[in-house]
């Protein structure tokens, strides 16, 4: 897959980077993109990666100057991307090239276009301009208008296998293996988390320590979970943050109950946490008292599929735009 030619990730994504290779050497270059996966599995990396490698030299003799490039988000503190920014996009799309390149815009998250700012670059795929490249990124291709997604190449990027993470976090960043081994379980297929975390070991010891205090939900009252909830959320507005922060918890927990299926059935080797096992095992002999059930009974599986379900119902109502700590205490209280 490695064209010297070219300056790719070093890791996943090797269908969509050998694609998009074959597109840039054989002039095949579509005018929209549309590349489609769950965060933290490289779509913004490949893009910009892909942006590099189309403008090459005129990039590189112009180091740091990006008139070319053009990159649309939400604005902090948004949920959605507005038709005034969506205007705003297209207007810099519309300028000649500075670099007498490409001009290449890609737009993050573009599942929170609004439907009139879908409509509105809609007209700019339909009628593009030569050497005008517009790349959408998104986790849900379904929240995008059939127009688009029919005008552009769909390219899908998916989770890279924990052990190529690991041989990656060893051969790339010389971690040690047993922490190579926990950041690429953990990582859950999105390598860019794994090296988040390996970068930021403040945020992993974060991670854990709030994983390590969900697992002992289970062995807690209700007053107990309550008043451990507030070392996990503390958040008690509506803001796009606090909604995230509680997505990430409900993942987190989702993630938890996962490794203690798997324990429970005897798959040591196929959970997330490695890094929690010793918390895990606790976990997993209270639930199994909780639920009156000893190994391959089946009111152990019915205890925890009953706390997947609260789960999933605290993602609808936090997509109902319900308060977000009102949404985890709710989750806490019925856990």
């Amino acid at each position: 897959m490695d064209n010297p030619e070219f300056n790719w990730p070093k890791i996943g994504n090797e269908k969509a980077v050998e694609f998009l290779s074959l597109a840039i050497s054989g002039g095949r270059v579509a005018q929209t993109y549309i590349f489609i996966g769950s965060d933290d599995l490289g779509k913004s990396t490949v893009a910009l990666a892909f942006a590099r490698n189309l403008m090459g030299e005129a990039l590189e003799s112009h180091p740091g100057f990006n008139s070319d490039l053009h990159i649309l988000k939400p604005e902090e503190g948004k949920k959605s991307i507005s038709i005034e920014q969506i205007r705003n996009f297209i207007k810099d799309l519309s300028l000649s090239s500075f670099l007498d390149s490409y001009k290449i815009g890609i737009i993050k998250e573009a599942d929170s276009l609004t439907t009139e700012a879908q409509n509105a670059i809609l007209k700019t795929l339909e009628e593009p301009r030569d050497k005008v490249i517009v790349i959408l990124l998104t986790q849900a291709e379904e929240k995008l208008l059939p127009t688009i997604l029919s005008r552009g190449q769909k390219l899908y990027f998916n989770p890279v296998k924990a052990e190529i993470i690991y041989d990656y976090l060893l051969a790339e960043h010389k971690t040690s293996r047993s922490l190579a081994k926990d950041l690429a379980n953990i990582a859950l297929g999105r390598p860019l988390k794994a090296v988040r975390f390996l970068e930021n070991p403040e945020m992993y010891a974060a991670y854990l320590e709030k994983a390590g205090l969900f697992l002992k939900f289970f062995s807690l009252d209700i007053n107990g979970r309550l008043s451990s909830l507030d070392s996990l959320f503390t958040d008690k507005t509506y803001s796009v943050a606090a909604v995230a922060g509680a997505e990430e918890i409900l993942m987190m927990a989702e993630g938890l109950m996962r490794d203690l299926f798997l324990l429970h059935f005897n798959q040591p080797e196929k959970i997330q946490h490695s890094a929690l096992a010793a918390e895990l095992d606790i976990a997993l002999k209270e639930i199994e008292i909780m639920s009156s059930s000893g190994p391959g009974n089946d009111n152990f599986s019915a205890f925890l599929l009953n706390r997947f379900k609260l789960s999933a119902l605290a993602h609808e109502y936090l997509s109902a735009n319900v308060n977000p700590r009102l949404v985890l205490e709710q989750f806490a209280i019925n856990l």
